[in-house]
């Protein structure tokens, strides 16, 4: 091997390195979500809303960092595109709500984990729109999956009405997380992930607020400790943690990114312990066992065609 080549192959690993690092930390980023949300004061839906807002100006930040780095133009968009880029901030605005309330009625745990069960959704969402079938192997994984899910959520029943409600809306956060995916994929080839993620933001911001104002929920915290943690939402969880998620997911295998993402219901449930007190009792630890296990073996099976052609190497250029 000569010399540019083991340059070019040792920069290659460590490009791998850097972007697995980034989604590792993403995803720790994004699981602390729920203990600024539970602490603060403030409802579900305005607690979305500041998690938009001051993400915003930073993902501006990153935006043009980017801009005067790689100084290329941006490229004219068609309506098509445009639409797909305000799909994009609709679908995470209608996750986000979903997200935050089903945090406030179950379980951190319940909750994160339905939230990364979305490349079972992908892939089905793919089946559906797109005509990509799943394979046999997928469906196993799909069932040992719903069957860990089901005895989560029968644990729920033992609470009340309100926990199993929030198991609900965990897994409707799951499905519009997907349906996210889905509507990134169709443009990820002609975009870069910081322009995905600043449409995204601000789309979903005034989606949000608008919505928060119709609730009549305050949406001023009434003291410092709220605006830091209200602050801290829209800066770790969002800019940070969704911003290197789908950064990393540009040069990365789409199913070993999806893999890896488990590590967030894991470190959420250590947060939720550490700031929360909230103890995970056995049968949810098994339940969440197969869980992950199932969505491992539909990644697992699915490979690279978890997504269609969405985070794949065509954009690797465009993100640096």
């Amino acid at each position: 091997m000569n010399s540019d080549a083991k340059r070019f192959d040792y920069l290659g690993q460590n490009k791998k390195s850097f972007a697995l690092t980034a989604l590792l930390l993403g995803a720790s980023a994004t699981a602390i979500n729920p203990v600024f949300i539970r602490l603060s004061e403030l409802d579900a839906l305005a607690s979305a809303f500041h998690r938009m807002a001051w993400a915003l100006p930073v993902l501006w930040a990153w935006f043009y960092f980017q801009k005067r780095i790689t100084r290329v133009a941006a490229p004219q968009r068609s309506t098509r595109d445009r639409w797909l880029l305000i799909l994009c901030g609709l679908f995470f605005a209608a996750d986000l709500i979903a997200l935050h309330w089903s945090i406030q009625l179950t379980a951190v745990a319940n909750a994160i984990l339905f939230l990364n069960a979305q490349p079972i959704f992908v892939v089905l969402g793919a089946w559906v729109f797109f005509r990509e079938q799943p394979s046999r192997a997928f469906l196993i994984g799909g069932l040992i999956a719903l069957l860990g899910a089901a005895i989560m959520v029968e644990q729920s029943l033992n609470f009340n009405k309100f926990r199993l409600a929030g198991d609900g809306l965990g897994v409707l956060a799951g499905i519009f997380y997907a349906c996210f995916i889905l509507t990134a994929s169709r443009i990820r080839s002609r975009t870069t992930s910081a322009e995905i993620n600043l449409w995204t933001v601000s789309v979903a911001c005034p989606f949000l607020l608008i919505t928060a104002l119709i609730s009549g929920h305050t949406l001023v915290p009434t003291n410092m400790e709220g605006w830091f943690l209200m602050i801290g939402l829209g800066v770790v969880s969002q800019a940070l943690g969704q911003g290197l998620i789908v950064w990393s997911f540009a040069h990365l295998a789409t199913s070993f990114s999806s893999v890896t993402l488990l590590a967030a219901p894991v470190a959420a449930s250590i947060f939720a312990w550490i700031f929360l007190g909230e103890v995970i009792s056995s049968q949810q630890i098994f339940g969440m066992g197969m869980v992950t296990i199932g969505i491992y073996l539909c990644n697992q099976v699915t490979g690279r065609k978890t997504l269609p052609s969405s985070y794949q190497g065509e954009t690797r250029d465009r993100d640096g």
